[in-house]
């Protein structure tokens, strides 16, 4: 696995920034010790506008003077751990990865593979990083260009993936968005589909199996809810060997256009 990476890897490897995606109050409370915060509401998300979805990308410059308080330079080199669901972690991995990162993993089951004495509730100092963040916009897909996708008749080369439920794609239920259904065209693969229950990874066969439709595009776009789980969706796909994009703003964003269609 190239981004996903157990706990003897963190264990035996040296010069890793570790990063605690967790809530705040939760990494108050006892972490990984030595790691940094970063928080999905309070810094990986800006503002919530009218358009944009429930968690935009911050600002480039804040994200840039935060990702600098924790001491990352360009060649840093992060591992990164949420309570093992892999929601908040993926996406800090997609962000790192947007701004020009190179070697950003993941720790597969995250916070639960800590023994008590990795563990601390002491918050290191801010340190002095050089870090510049450059972003990459051929990693994401605007709204414009998914809604002309939801409106075709025939799908040509692209693919666009939702990365929520079976039954809130179906639009059987909708627990957080104002709206229920899914864009036009858009064919389902849930985030969660290729890991266990104890949020280990499920064999590569399995992966790729899951992501069958989705392999068979030469362009394909993930999107969710709100820009945070469809990134575990484009980790998977890149251990695949496939790059994608994300739409950030996501479901979230496309229905704050009242006039767009939507299917039941």
């Amino acid at each position: 696995m190239n981004n996903f990476k157990d706990i003897g890897f963190l264990r035996s490897e040296t010069g890793l920034t570790v990063i605690d995606a967790r809530k705040r109050d939760a990494y108050l409370e006892d972490h990984y010790r030595g790691s940094y915060n970063l928080d999905l509401d309070l810094d990986l998300a800006g503002p919530v506008l009218e358009h944009g979805g429930r968690h935009p990308l911050p600002d480039t410059a804040v994200f840039q003077e935060k990702l600098r308080s924790i001491g990352l330079r360009d060649g840093s080199s992060v591992m990164i751990y949420d309570n093992g669901g892999n929601d908040s972690a993926g996406r800090l991995w997609w962000m790192l990865k947007y701004y020009g990162m190179k070697d950003i993993f993941v720790l597969l089951k995250g916070y639960s593979e800590f023994s008590d004495e990795e563990k601390d509730s002491k918050v290191p100092g801010p340190a002095e990083g050089t870090i510049t963040l450059v972003p990459d916009e051929t990693m994401t897909a605007p709204y414009e260009e998914i809604l002309e996708y939801s409106k075709q008749d025939k799908l040509g080369g692209k693919a666009v993936v939702d990365s929520r439920s079976e039954e809130r794609w179906r639009g059987l239920v909708e627990p957080i968005d104002r709206k229920k259904g899914r864009i036009p065209n858009t064919i389902n693969i849930f985030y969660r589909k290729c890991f266990n229950t104890d949020n280990s990874l499920k064999d590569m066969d399995f992966i790729s199996a899951s992501f069958k439709k989705a392999l068979a595009f030469d362009d394909v776009i993930f999107h969710c809810g709100s820009g945070v789980t469809a990134c575990t969706n484009i980790m998977l796909f890149d251990e695949l060997g496939r790059k994608s994009r994300l739409y950030v703003g996501s479901f979230s964003d496309y229905i704050s256009y009242d006039n767009e269609p939507l299917k039941e």
